[in-house]
Order: C-alpha cells, then structure tokens, then sequence
C-alpha cells in the first residue's frame, strides 16, 4: 500500500520537469528557425564642394600626351615598335577629346587590311565638337568608342554654366548615319554598332 501511494506522486513531480524541457527545446528551435534581422541601409548622395571642380575648363579633361603616347605604344607593341618584347590586346585610353585622339590614333600607321592611322585621325576630326569624347585602343585589333551627346552641353568643347538643349533621338540617329558614313564606308571598319545599354556609345573596331 505504501508503494502504491508514492506513485502517483513520482508522476506529478516528473510531468513539470518533462513540460519544462519540450518548452525549452522549442524555444531553442524557434531560434534557429528565425532568420537575423539586417539593419536598414541607405545611401546619400553628397555634392561635391566647388574646390572639387575648380580650375576644370573644358569637357574631356585634356590629358599629358606624351603619357598617353607612351601608354598606345606600349599597347600596339611591334606594331609601333618594331620589335617584340611586350604589348596588349586589351586596352583602352580615358574619354578624349577628338584632337587627342587623333594624336594618338596616327601613331598606328597601319593594321592589318584597312586601318590606316592617318586616315582614321582625319576621320575622328570631322566630328570635333560635334561628340562628346572619343576612346582609342585595341580589342584584339584598333578600336574606337564614341560617346555622343544628349545635351548640347555635353559635346566636347569648354564647359558653360548654362544648360543646352536636349539632342532629340532623330537628331543623334543623323549624327550615327554620318558616322557609319565615314568609317564603315569610307574607312572600311568591319564593325559598327551601339552600345546595348548606353545607345549612344558608338563602338568601331577593324578586323586585324
């Protein structure tokens, strides 16, 4: 009899313990469970001081020359050279004006069946002040990049504090047709296309 009365009370005092341990073991779930809270971002766009700007005349900036020259050599290599050593296949100068550019363009007499460097400078030179920068390089053979302009203010040339005009899509669409005009049939590039995100950056690359 006296086995019988200290059951039941075995089995209350066990159930609270085995209550507390499922409690705990889903808590530990529920935490493993919840993912980590990421705390906001944000991103603030701060202006540049006017000192940032000053002393900046004109729309590309100009760049040393004699650097750039040495950098196209370096690239081209033999082609320039005359002699093996070093060169790349991949590279490509900052935005330029079409004056710099056709510096530097003249530095490659010729490559393969039609680039003629000459030539080509000639051809970047009908455009002055028309584009916004020009780009020289290689990609495997020559390449040129042209960014045209949205806005009059945008052309290369000395900057202005008064907005332009905005350059509608047919206007630039007669700039491009010109541009296929000369280089495509006249300086027989072997491509000519736009930019697929930027529309008005004008890629012109000849075959080696």
């Amino acid at each position: 009899m006296a086995a019988n009365r200290n059951s039941p009370i075995r089995v209350v005092c066990v159930a609270p313990v085995l209550a507390c341990l499922l409690a705990f073991q889903s808590s530990g779930q529920a935490q493993q469970v919840d993912s980590p809270k990421i705390p906001d971002q944000s991103v603030e766009l701060v202006p540049l001081p006017p000192s940032a700007t000053a002393g900046i005349t004109e729309h590309p900036l100009e760049v040393d020359i004699s650097l750039a020259e040495e950098f196209v050599k370096i690239g081209f290599g033999p082609q320039i050279l005359g002699q093996r050593g070093f060169q790349s296949t991949q590279f490509l100068t900052p935005p330029l004006s079409t004056r710099q550019a056709s510096q530097l363009v003249q530095l490659v007499p010729e490559y393969g069946r039609y680039f003629k460097g000459v030539e080509v400078a000639k051809g970047i030179q009908r455009f002055a002040g028309r584009v916004s920068s020009v780009q020289f390089g290689r990609e495997g053979s020559p390449v040129l990049y042209m960014d045209l302009p949205y806005w009059t203010h945008q052309r290369e040339g000395l900057l202005t504090k008064v907005p332009g005009q905005r350059i509608s899509d047919q206007e630039n669409q007669q700039l491009v047709q010109e541009l296929r005009k000369v280089f495509v049939d006249q300086l027989l590039a072997e491509e000519f296309s736009a930019d697929p995100i930027n529309k008005r950056t004008i890629r012109i690359w000849w075959h080696h």
